[in-house]
């Protein structure tokens, strides 16, 4: 499968997922074109209006140190012949004054630059603790701080959660449009995730719709989290007294 962008490679800016290992996100710093996309394995080619880039390189690119610039090779040339000749030739070539770095592989493809995709880590997490009743009801996101970004995957997850004694409540009236949800209960945590292209003020409508009710008689712990493409933006820990 072939994902085509509009923009050149080095108009968009990459970051690996923190959700999946073999992922990552792409976006177009160009103002209402291309957005955010995630991309997964099931994407083989990324094609840009300058370059074709393949998803295996990208997800190499990722893996190894991006303080330089690295040399992508790739499993080309069958013949072992040809591999030597060209790993010698490569290798003649390469200064220690240069600052790529060679993987030895079987041939040489190109030069992967680092100004091409600007990989980031963001880890400001907006954390809050607080102790409530068992019998009030919890509107989850009522001092999450929104700020305006383009969002295309959303992740509510609620760990110790009891299908039995925990209800969760939205308004589908304030869904955002251009969105598909899931959700589901797994290993004693239930989860509900977004995906699709979102205006930050109807995403943050219906965030602010969702209320949460205990309904166990004893004390109990519960942790929500909520993910913005595929980083960790809020942890919330209640204490049920």
């Amino acid at each position: 499968m072939k994902i085509v962008f509009m923009g050149k490679s080095n108009e968009y800016e990459i970051e690996k997922s923190s959700f999946c290992s073999e992922a990552f996100l792409i976006k177009d710093k160009i103002p209402n074109r291309d957005g955010i996309d995630f991309i997964t394995k099931n994407v083989s080619i990324l094609e840009f209006s300058d370059e074709n880039f393949s998803f295996d390189e990208i997800i190499k690119h990722l893996e190894v140190d991006v303080g330089e610039d690295i040399i992508i090779v790739e499993n080309f040339f069958k013949q072992e012949k040809d591999k030597d000749e060209i790993e010698s030739i490569l290798k003649e070539n390469i200064t220690q004054e240069s600052s790529q770095k060679f993987q030895s592989s079987k041939t040489f493809s190109r030069i992967f630059k680092n100004s091409n995709f600007i990989i980031k880590n963001e880890n400001n997490i907006q954390s809050d603790i607080m102790e409530i009743s068992k019998e009030d009801e919890l509107e989850i996101f009522k001092n999450l701080e929104f700020k305006e970004k383009e969002i295309s995957f959303v992740k509510l997850e609620i760990m110790n959660y009891d299908s039995y004694y925990d209800s969760l409540n939205f308004n589908l009236e304030v869904f955002p449009s251009g969105a598909s949800y899931k959700y589901g209960i797994s290993q004693n945590a239930m989860y509900v995730i977004l995906q699709g292209k979102m205006s930050s003020v109807s995403l943050c409508r219906f965030l602010k719709s969702f209320i949460y009710k205990n309904k166990n008689k004893k004390s109990t712990y519960k942790t929500f989290s909520l993910t913005f493409n595929h980083n960790m933006i809020y942890k919330l820990s209640v204490s049920f007294v």
